[in-house]
């Protein structure tokens, strides 16, 4: 096997993780989520959001902080990644002055808001959740990064009845439209690769990865365990090369 391949391999595997990561992200939401007619949900039409909303943790999508109040009860405060994940607020720093976001929340209704301003705080902040009936969306700043946060506040300005029924999500295909397109790619790879003797390892290489990520499909990993593993491989590659 020559080395170029062997590199090749490594890259195969580091996108893998990540693509991992998604899947993994994809299947375990719909898991986690509750009973139909309980999932509260987040619409931001600026910026291409609409996203249910968890009670379990900002890596299961948008996470709703338990020590702030519900809509309409006093201060909303809600959480997202930039980054994998799903991403759900990659665009957040969009957001300006006079932006709709609602807020659905079964046994409340619908509940809008409109944008005030945005900051920049340092990571340790620590925001106040008792300021009257405003949201707080926040995620890290800049992409990529967990230095800073981003913090955008919204006034609420109207509640109203729920009326119609939600369609399903989906998201719920995007896993598998990774494992598809992670497996057409390597296998494209595969073909065109120069190194004519060493095909054969790279589509087989491509076969065990889609194998990984079809398992993690159908029996997600905790995401602090995913994230801390991708580390080790991550600090093990630097190290060794």
């Amino acid at each position: 096997m020559k080395l170029s391949t062997f590199f090749i391999i490594v890259g195969m595997i580091i996108i893998s993780l990540y693509a991992l990561v998604e899947v993994n992200y994809y299947s375990a939401t719909q898991s986690i989520s509750q009973e139909p007619g309980e999932t509260p949900y987040v619409t931001i039409p600026k910026i291409g959001v609409d996203a249910t909303i968890n009670n379990k943790s900002v890596d299961y999508g948008i996470y709703h902080e338990p020590q702030s109040a519900k809509p309409g009860s006093g201060t909303v405060v809600l959480f997202g990644h930039r980054t994998l994940h799903g991403s759900p607020f990659i665009k957040l720093d969009q957001l300006e002055p006079g932006d709709n976001v609602t807020l659905e929340w079964p046994g409340i209704g619908y509940v809008e808001y409109v944008v005030e301003n945005s900051t920049i705080v340092p990571a340790d902040y620590r925001l106040s959740v008792e300021q009257g009936n405003v949201l707080f969306l926040i995620t890290c700043y800049p992409l990529g990064s967990t230095k800073e946060r981003l913090i955008v506040k919204a006034k609420q300005v109207n509640i109203y009845p729920i009326k119609t029924l939600r369609a399903p999500n989906p998201q719920q295909y995007y896993a598998i439209i990774i494992i598809i397109a992670f497996m057409v790619g390597c296998t494209v790879l595969s073909f065109l690769y120069p190194v004519k003797e060493d095909r054969a390892i790279i589509f087989l290489a491509a076969v065990a990865l889609t194998f990984f990520l079809v398992l993690g499909y159908f029996f997600p990993i905790p995401p602090d365990t995913l994230e801390s593993n991708i580390s080790r491989v991550s600090d093990f590659l630097s190290f060794g090369f």
